[in-house]
């Protein structure tokens, strides 16, 4: 039986089969057997857990006997906790009511507060705009009581807040003292419950001891039984196990006697080449030793003649040490020399002085021709430029031509111009960005000069009787808001001085630091402050009476003043100021629009007075619409004083030089050649090179092609035409001596016949 059971095992599937789908299916066989084996086990176990043994009964009824008792206590103690859980709802109930109470009463004084808070603000705006201090400091005072209140109104809310906190401490320490309460009644009741429950446990697990007593010599009986039917079981398995080692460790056998010749063979290998790689080694590791040799043997030799060159330096220490007191009697020897070649060399200085100008009369020359010499490569860099666009146009346009011939009378299709555009000088944005330069600084330097010229015109007596009352006013305000750019000092003495000299005095100081030495600047300093001029009389209507006045005994002592200057500057002003003024005022004006601060004073100086850009001879006004003489804000003085500094050194240094093409060169350096950029020159010139794209380049190519094989064939036929024209001249001929030799014999005429064959092959 044993045999033949072997035998049908070993016909199943093999794990360690060499066939891989034989060895998936044999562990698909063996994990189904294990599943049933399982099975098998769980259904035996069900069946047995079905019949409850004596034990697991008494276990069942004490169990639920435990649970009653159990039970009971969870009773008695619950009750403690369902009255502290009841009291403790209450108590979160009257918490919530309380807390909503407190947030509603914080959110309407929040509404109230708020509501004071912003009438509060809405005042300040009002009290920074008012300008009366008494209206000021009433308002500041109402906005006081106002924030005085609103802190009241917080206090009394935050002393509610601290008595609930209060009453909230009395109940949580009531509710603490009932908690304590309840926990020592619970605590009485658990000890006795617990005292219940050990004794019914003990009494359980008696009778539980007495029912596994009884069943465990009822068990022991049956596992005996059992046992022995298992142990035959196990012989019989045994020796079966036995017989199907033994085959498979056959088999083992055969693999490992396989896979020892192959571990051989490996090894074999592997140690030949280790042997190889080994001696590789061994020559690298003398090579290594022969190095490290000879570098001992260098080493060695560096360090004899180091040592040598050690006692040179210290014969050479001696040496240098005899020289430096050689040196330094020579030195001795050449301070002497020294003041000598001093009284030389200042001598020699004031020629190379002489030389140094003449070098900077030739520099300013070569400027002058350097300038020149870029204003003409800039003209002929332009001219290139159009002559090589000329030239580029006119290739495009034979291009184009034969382009459309190839399009037409070649392929039979309509001729297209390309997408892509050709560009224009003026569109380039370097050469419009280098324009617009130009243009500006043209622009600037005509206003500059225009500027200067009309520093020198004329005016009525009029108009400069009140240019001089304005100057007048101008130089108080200098001199009452410069007192910065005067030395302390200066200061001091002028303590000493009536108000006419220290003015003078200041202006003085004002003007030498300002580098303001002419009447002509210091009449033209009027039109840079005029921007800034406002009407007084007219801003200040409720004061007018006293200020008229005023006015009129200023303007007595003004025009008094000025009858001393008006005959001088009468002589000195021609029309020429006129439009100084005018234009400096329009410039100074333009600029004033882009800044902010100018705005701002524009909005309240309703009287300002704005050069006309429409003619240049229109005069700019010195008084307002009524009459009135203009004035000057004290806040407005340093800055109209900046732009003069700025604007009138700018207008000098221009005309300084005598050519202003010339000077814009020599300053900027800006011309067209130089600004227009190297991108741009070279997009510009590759629309040209890429105006055709690759396609239409690859139907030249082919087209070129096609041609040159059109005209290769046409070439052949012309050489085929030769050859047939001659061959047929040689057919004429043979049939004109056909001819001839017809009237002669048979004879001869087959001799030639054959000869005519011969030539004619």
């Amino acid at each position: 039986m044993s045999e033949s059971k072997l035998n049908n095992e070993y016909k199943e599937p093999s794990v360690m089969s060499k066939d891989p789908n034989e060895r998936i299916l044999a562990r698909r066989m063996r994990i189904q057997k294990r599943l049933e084996t399982v099975k098998k086990q769980d259904n035996k176990e069900d069946k047995e857990s079905d019949k409850k043994t004596e034990t697991e009964k008494q276990i069942d009824a004490s169990a639920e006997l435990m649970l009653k008792l159990v039970a009971e206590g969870d009773e008695v103690i619950s009750n403690v906790r369902i009255a502290n859980e009841a009291r403790e709802v209450h108590r979160q109930e009257e918490d919530f009511a309380i807390r909503k109470n407190l947030f509603d009463k914080l959110e309407a004084e929040l509404k109230d507060s708020l509501e004071k808070y912003e009438e509060i603000n809405s005042v300040w705006p009002e009290l920074l705009q008012s300008k009366d201090p008494l209206d000021i400091y009433d308002g500041i005072q109402s906005q006081n009581d106002k924030c005085q209140k609103v802190l009241a109104q917080k206090d009394i809310i935050i002393e509610e807040l601290k008595k609930a906190l209060e009453n909230a401490d009395i109940k949580f320490a009531e509710d603490q003292k009932k908690q304590d309460e309840d926990i020592d009644i619970l605590i009485d009741r658990i000890d006795s419950q617990v005292n219940i429950i050990n004794k019914g446990y003990r009494r359980e697990l008696v009778l539980i001891e007495d029912a596994l007593k009884n069943e465990r010599s009822k068990i022991l009986e049956d596992i005996t039984k059992k046992w022995d039917a298992l142990y035959k079981e196990r012989q019989d398995n045994e020796i079966q196990g036995v017989e199907r080692r033994r085959e498979i460790m056959r088999e083992y056998e055969n693999d490992m006697n396989r896979v020892l010749i192959e571990h051989q063979e490996q090894y074999r290998a592997q140690k030949i080449w280790l042997e190889t790689e080994c001696q590789k080694l061994q020559q690298d590791v003398e090579n290594m030793k022969a190095l490290c040799m000879l570098n001992l043997e260098k080493l060695d030799y560096n360090y004899a003649v180091l040592k040598k060159r050690e006692d040179e330096n210290a014969i050479i220490k001696n040496q240098q040490k005899r020289r430096i007191n050689k040196l330094q009697d020579i030195i001795t020897e050449l301070k002497k020399n020294y003041a000598e070649l001093e009284n030389s060399t200042r001598l020699k200085i004031e020629k190379l002085q002489s030389q140094i100008l003449k070098t900077q009369k030739r520099i300013k020359e070569l400027e002058t021709k350097s300038i020149h010499f870029t204003s003409v490569n800039d003209r002929r860099f332009m001219q290139i430029w159009e002559m090589n666009t000329k030239n580029a146009d006119k290739l495009l346009e034979q291009i184009f031509k034969v382009d459309k011939i190839l399009y037409e009378q070649m392929l039979g299709l309509e001729w297209e111009p390309p997408e892509e555009s050709l560009l224009k000088k003026e569109d380039l944005p370097s050469y419009q960005e280098a324009m617009r330069i130009i243009n500006q600084s043209n622009e600037d330097q005509n206003m500059m000069t225009k500027l200067y010229d009309q520093q020198r015109k004329d005016s009525s007596s009029e108009r400069i009787n009140l240019e001089g009352k304005l100057l007048n006013r101008i130089m108080k305000k200098i001199a009452d808001e410069t007192g910065f750019m005067i030395e302390d000092k200066v200061h001091e003495l002028l303590s000493t001085h009536t108000k006419k000299a220290q003015i003078i005095i200041k202006l003085d100081q004002v003007f030498q630091a300002l580098n303001i030495t002419s009447k002509d600047q210091i009449h033209l300093l009027i039109n840079f402050f005029l921007p800034y001029s406002y009407c007084l009389t007219c801003s200040e209507q409720e004061d007018k009476d006293t200020e008229s006045s005023d006015e009129f005994k200023k303007n007595q002592l003004l025009e008094e003043s000025d009858k001393v200057n008006s005959d001088d500057t009468r002589s000195i002003m021609d029309e020429k100021t006129l439009r100084l003024k005018e234009q400096v005022l329009k410039y100074v004006t333009s600029e004033g629009k882009n800044d902010d601060e100018a705005d701002t004073e524009s909005k309240h100086s309703s009287d300002v007075i704005c050069a006309s850009s429409k003619s240049e001879l229109e005069e700019i006004k010195l008084t307002c619409d009524k009459g009135h003489l203009l004035d000057i804000k004290s806040t407005n003085v340093i800055k109209a004083l900046r732009e003069f500094v700025e604007k009138y050194n700018k207008v000098t240094h221009v005309l300084s030089d005598n050519s202003k093409e010339e000077k814009v060169l020599a300053d900027n350096k800006i011309v067209l050649s130089r600004c227009i950029s190297e991108k741009d020159i070279i997009e510009y010139w590759r629309r040209y090179r890429e105006i055709f794209d690759d396609k239409k380049e690859k139907l030249w190519d082919a087209m070129i092609i096609g041609l040159q094989k059109y005209h290769d064939i046409l070439k052949e036929r012309h050489k085929l035409m030769g050859d047939i024209e001659g061959i047929q001249r040689q057919n004429a001929e043979l049939r004109r001596l056909l001819e001839s030799c017809r009237v002669k014999p048979d004879t001869g005429s087959m001799h030639r016949k054959t000869k005519s064959a011969n030539v004619f092959n």
